[in-house]
């Protein structure tokens, strides 16, 4: 295994856990850090996010979904709430804590594009880790609709998976990147609604604050794949209809009690870094459960990248033992 824990962070104050450094990266790994920043970075740079542009995008994912799935995982396109989602469901279900639990997956993608294809291969991986059944939730995005459509329909679809699953205590929400922004979004409506509270927030570089650009120019530059510039030409599109945004554009700015045990990931120096450890800081420091792992040489949503990287494999990997140790009481 190329990815281990070999040292950890100096705590934030008051914080009840550490944050996990992972400092090795394989051959493989550092490959794919390189050409992220040579060609991924570059592209989007100069990819024009005007309607045509963006509809373009959706390409991406349809070729991306016709590799193979991951063997050994059930799936089925249905609806929840009238929201579309792909299910994925293990050949064998979970025996010990996480029996009767749903995971409601939320992909990353700016709001703009990725989709089920992109992201199909985590979501059948996070069935097989956890022998759960995972609802991949194919919401709104640019031009059909900006962040406001994008939390409605994942707040549509996490109400009626409370109303169709088993235990509606034991649903857990998970999503990267700005899918990691509509599940943490989801547990502050869920709150203000008086609805049950999800489980577990699982964030796989969670875009926490849909302002991380004001964040210091210098910082978030670092960032192998998301360059500044296509961040802020995304980002005024955003409050595009048909719904409007409800609630905080920062959950750096909701009170912690509405978010339930929370496990974290990010890249090291990634434009999210900061604000993902802010949001580790505001947790703990309210005595939440919270677990963050902070991976050098890694790219944005890294986990997500399931088929190549094996550290993708061991972050889905520890998501289980959190689970089954610190939300659901089993014994990994």
């Amino acid at each position: 295994m190329t990815s281990d824990t070999t040292s950890t962070a100096p705590p934030p104050p008051k914080s009840v856990l550490a944050v996990n450094l992972h400092d090795r990266a394989g051959i493989g790994t550092r490959m794919t850090y390189v050409l992220a920043r040579l060609i991924a970075k570059q592209g989007y740079r100069i990819w024009p996010l005007n309607d045509p542009g963006i509809r373009a995008l959706a390409l991406f994912d349809a070729v991306i979904g016709r590799l193979p799935r991951l063997p050994g995982v059930a799936y089925s396109v249905t609806e929840l709430g009238a929201v579309p989602v792909e299910e994925y469901r293990p050949a064998t279900p979970a025996q010990d804590g996480l029996a009767g639990a749903t995971v409601l997956y939320l992909h990353g993608g700016g709001f703009t594009f990725c989709g089920a294809g992109t992201h199909r291969r985590v979501a059948s991986r996070m069935a097989q880790t956890l022998a759960v059944p995972v609802y991949s939730v194919l919401y709104r995005q640019l031009p059909h609709g900006g962040v406001g459509s994008a939390v409605h329909d994942a707040y549509t679809a996490y109400r009626a998976l409370l109303e169709r699953c088993p235990d509606p205590g034991k649903v857990v929400l998970a999503g990267d990147s700005s899918g990691g922004f509509l599940a943490a979004k989801t547990c502050e409506l869920a709150a203000a609604d008086g609805l049950p509270a999800p489980a577990a927030l699982i964030g796989y570089s969670p875009h926490v604050d849909l302002d991380a650009d004001r964040r210091d120019h210098e910082t978030i530059g670092h960032d192998a794949l998301m360059p500044v510039s296509a961040y802020r030409r995304a980002k005024r599109k955003w409050a595009r209809g048909p719904v409007a945004p409800r609630g905080a554009r920062s959950m750096l700015e909701v009170d912690p009690a509405v978010f339930p045990p929370a496990f974290l990931t990010a890249a090291r120096r990634e434009m999210f870094e900061a604000d993902i450890l802010d949001f580790t800081r505001l947790l703990a420091d309210a005595g939440r459960i919270v677990e963050t792992h902070i991976w050098r040489g890694q790219v944005h949503a890294f986990p997500v990248l399931d088929a190549l990287l094996p550290e993708s494999r061991e972050a889905m990997r520890l998501t289980g033992v959190f689970l089954r140790n610190k939300v659901f009481g089993a014994t990994s």
